[in-house]
Formats: C-alpha cells, sequence, structure tokens
C-alpha cells in the first residue's frame, strides 16, 4: 500500500455491510489500515463488535465500530447510518457488501426462497442507499459502492436467483448513478470473481477451482487480498470522477 493510497482514506467514514465475515472482514480491515474509519456493519452484531474491536487495539481509538443489522429492515438500516453518524459525525462512503449465494437447482426454488435471495442481495442495497442518502447529500456528495458479481457476465447453473439478484444490484448502480450525480454523489459496483473461501476444499471444490482457474488469464486462485487495491480505489478520491461503471476483478475470466 502506498502512502498516497493512505492518504486518500484518511479519516474517511465508510460503512461495509456484511463486515464481520468473509471478504467483507477483509475490506474493512485494509480500509482502516489505509486510514478510513470504519463501521463494521453485519448481522452477527457479536462478530462486528469483535472486529471492530480488535481493529481499534491494532490501529487506535476511534479507527472502527461495530453495528449490528439487519439490512433487510428499513428501520434497521435508519438506525445503521444514525449509529454511523453518532460515532464519527458523518458518513462519506457506502460498502453495499452484505449477501448470500446459496446453490439451488431452479427446479428447486420456491417464491420464499426466490425472494430471500433477492432481498438480501438486492433490497438491501436499496434500503440502505435510501438510509444514508440525507447524510451524503448534507454533505454536498458521497461514495456508493454496491458488491455484484462477474457471474452476471457468464452465469453458472443453480445459482439464478443470487445472478437475478445481482443483475439487479448492476442495474441499479447505473440508475443511482445518473440519478445522483447531480448531488455529488458517484455510485460504483465491483464485481468480484470465484474467491477461494480459506478452508480445505472437498475433492470436487478443489476440480471446480482448478477448471475455473484454467480458464482465467491469471492462472491462479483468486483470493479476498486481491479485491482489496480494487476497493481502496474506489472508495477514495482517486475515484471521484468515475460513476456507473462495473470493475470487475476476476483475473480475467470474464471480458466483457
Amino acid at each position: 500500500m502506498s502512502g498516497t493510497g493512505a492518504s486518500r482514506l484518511a479519516d474517511r467514514v465508510i460503512i461495509v455491510t456484511g463486515g464481520a465475515n468473509g471478504i467483507g472482514r477483509a475490506y474493512c480491515a485494509d480500509l482502516a489500515r489505509a486510514g478510513a474509519r470504519v463501521v463494521v456493519a453485519d448481522l452477527d452484531a457479536d462478530g462486528a463488535g469483535a472486529h471492530a474491536a480488535a481493529l481499534t487495539a491494532e490501529l487506535g481509538a476511534d479507527r472502527a465500530v461495530g453495528v449490528g443489522v439487519d439490512v433487510t429492515s428499513p428501520e434497521q438500516t435508519v438506525a445503521l447510518v444514525e449509529q454511523a453518524t453518532e460515532a464519527y459525525g458523518t458518513v462519506d462512503v457506502l460498502v453495499n457488501n452484505a449477501g448470500s449465494y446459496p446453490h439451488v437447482a431452479f427446479d428447486d426454488i420456491d417464491l420464499d426462497a426466490w425472494r430471500q435471495v433477492l432481498s438480501l442481495n438486492l433490497e438491501s442495497v436499496f434500503l440502505c442507499v435510501k438510509a444514508v442518502l440525507p447524510v451524503m447529500r448534507a454533505n454536498g456528495g458521497g461514495t456508493i459502492i454496491n458488491i455484484a458479481t462477474n457471474l452476471v457476465w457468464s452465469g453458472l447453473p443453480n445459482m439464478t436467483h443470487y445472478i437475478a439478484a445481482k443483475s439487479g444490484v448492476i442495474g441499479l448502480t447505473k440508475a443511482l448513478a445518473r440519478e445522483l450525480g447531480a448531488d455529488g454523489i458517484t455510485v460504483n459496483a465491483l464485481a468480484p470473481g470465484a474467491v477461494i473461501p480459506d478452508r480445505r476444499l472437498s475433492a470436487a471444490g478443489e476440480r471446480a477451482v482448478t477448471e475455473i482457474v484454467n480458464y482465467q488469464a491469471v492462472k491462479r486462485p483468486q483470493t479476498p487480498d486481491d479485491l482489496l487495491g480494487a476497493m481502496r480505489f474506489l472508495c477514495s478520491a482517486d475515484a471521484a470522477f468515475v460513476s456507473g461503471q462495473v470493475l470487475t476483478v476476476d483475473g480475467g475470466l470474464t471480458m466483457h
């Protein structure tokens, strides 16, 4: 990480939903280490608090705060923004990272399961943006980053509801960028590829990873670290003239 990157994020207040675990956890740690003040927001309130406490212990007071939130709840998303502003006075960046990606054959997806996946992966973005807009408008601007997926470009069996939701995230990103630009708010999406979990894979999982890597231009598995530079860029002033874009980070698996 360069000193310039750190200075670009110094004291920026960034909410990361789904920030207690997985890739969201890596985003929170990296952004805090780059100088941001991070709100670790997660349904796992204990996990959010523990991660924020660990970052505070490492980096100093007021660098991170944990907030428990159900991002499918209008009331709780409003409360999330209120707690962020109580802690830090404002919100500069919202990262809509919370989501799930169940593997279910289309014939086995009932309407309730369909709605649940769309609610967590798409409607949560709508709710969090609605909640943060008054603060960003009062600031004269802000940054919104929505997490999509490269599967929108390629498709994959047994993830129809997830891919449909993330396609909606990309459409929402572009529409919001156009509508909110006059408020000084930029809206972009980050589309990861297949990030390999930090745990032992089954034999079938290992074969799947090998197949993915064979199709990539960059011949190695993707890790959370591969997304951190792109996230820092989109959160920083370096991306101030970038809006309505989808940045795909998948080792060249998809090209569009």
